[in-house]
């Protein structure tokens, strides 16, 4: 298909590079949010990468690029805690504003060609990638079904072992699947308890997150007491039960989200009611259409609002909440999905700054990235320009002006 490319700021600006980044840039007049508050009109300053100054009517050297952002809200780049990826996946995350992947699981290889590509400045069209590589699950558990050859944990004895392979891999954090597949109509092996915590000590041994993939609450409860540092995905199962919150709470474990999928496994597919928004289909590839059309082939016992329950009461008990999708899972693409997972998370209860900073400062506080998910000075110009006020109307992040990653604007296509 023919790209039309769609002029993002001032005309005359060059295609992305590493020397534009160089010369810099300042937004001016937006509406900031910071990655935890509103904040009134400002411009944002960025040098080599990285944002120099934040504050009304900067003085900037003559030749600085501007653009007149009046009336829009620049946000931090977005990060979405849970992408699966392969192909041009992280490419198509960042068409959608989404700077950051905390990838779930995936091949060794692919995450060693990205890591090259991001360390030699190749990258600039494309969502940084961190991972926990291949998962910790047993033989003929969830994450073996997929045709591919992958190592599994066959005691707890081999934990440490097995750990410190994945990150000899180059996994940034450790995941450990939690899952039988009765909840969902499938049979998976499972790994014992002591398995389960045999990882976890393993992975903080050597000073990794262990996070752990639960589909029921009594799974979230079972990983956190094994002392998970987090839950990947939200149980529907039956209504939250309070010393599961409590349990959450008392431990300082997190939670991602990923109720794009949940809505999709429970008999809603998620991707159609995104495409109907016409901000979103126009950026949609015809790949990026077909899979967030393609019908999950599973379905779950639950209940969304069971899930909308547990991010409130999540919320109440102050457990840190991240907006993650399971893209590209059926129903879902990368980065388009973050915008419907944020519109999901209002409606369980969060307010749109809450929802927002879900996205982008909770998250990267919880993975120890110091240097994104806020705008301030010294931290990275990871940056979307949105039209209108996304802490009023969350789908405004839909609406997207600009996309810059470390300083460097995307050209942003569309499809339509």
């Amino acid at each position: 298909m023919g790209l039309l490319v769609l002029s993002l700021s001032v005309p005359g600006n060059p295609a992305p590079t590493a020397q534009a980044s160089e010369r810099g840039f300042v937004v001016r007049q937006a509406r900031i949010f910071d990655g935890r508050r509103l904040r009134s009109a400002q411009d944002v300053w960025v040098e080599a990468g990285r944002i120099r100054a934040v504050g009304k009517r900067l003085r900037t050297p003559p030749g600085t690029a501007e653009t007149d952002a009046a009336g829009d809200t620049l946000l931090p780049g977005l990060i979405d805690s849970h992408t699966h990826d392969w192909g041009d996946s992280t490419k198509q995350a960042l068409l959608f504003g989404v700077t950051t992947e905390l990838n779930q699981a995936a091949p060794p290889a692919f995450l060693a060609e990205r890591r090259r590509a991001e360390a030699a400045g190749e990258a600039f069209d494309s969502a940084a990638l961190l991972s926990a590589g291949n998962v910790v699950t047993p033989p003929k558990g969830h994450g073996t079904e997929y045709g591919l050859a992958v190592p599994t944990l066959a005691g707890p004895r081999e934990a440490q072992a097995f750990v410190d392979a994945r990150i000899a891999e180059g996994s940034d954090y450790i995941k450990i699947i939690l899952e039988d597949g009765r909840a969902c109509g499938r049979q998976f092996a499972r790994l014992s308890n002591e398995e389960l915590a045999a990882a976890v000590t393993a992975a903080h041994a050597r000073g990794k997150l262990a996070i752990v993939h639960i589909t029921t609450q009594e799974d979230a409860r079972i990983a956190v007491a094994a002392g998970a540092d987090g839950i990947a995905h939200l149980f529907a199962d039956v209504p939250p039960r309070p010393e599961v919150i409590a349990l959450l709470a008392r431990r300082h474990a997190f939670a991602i989200t990923t109720l794009t999928v949940v809505q999709s496994v429970l008999g809603t597919l998620s991707g159609p009611l995104l495409l109907a928004d016409p901000r979103v289909a126009a950026a949609a590839s015809k790949d990026a259409e077909a899979q967030m059309r393609k019908p999950m082939s599973m379905r779950c016992a639950g209940s969304l609002a069971h899930a909308f329950a547990a991010v409130r009461e999540m919320r109440k008990a102050g457990i840190p909440i991240l907006a993650g999708t399971d893209a590209p899972a059926p129903g879902s693409w990368n980065g388009a999905s973050l915008h419907q997972e944020l519109e999901l998370l209002v409606k369980a209860g969060l307010s749109p700054s809450e929802a927002l900073a879900a996205a982008t400062s909770v998250p990267a506080r919880t993975f120890g990235l110091k240097d994104r998910g806020r705008i301030a000075p010294g931290l990275r110009a990871d940056l979307l320009l949105v039209r209108g006020d996304p802490t009023r109307d969350i789908t405004s992040t839909r609406d997207i002006v600009a996309i810059w990653k470390a300083g460097v604007l995307l050209s942003r296509p569309t499809f339509r």
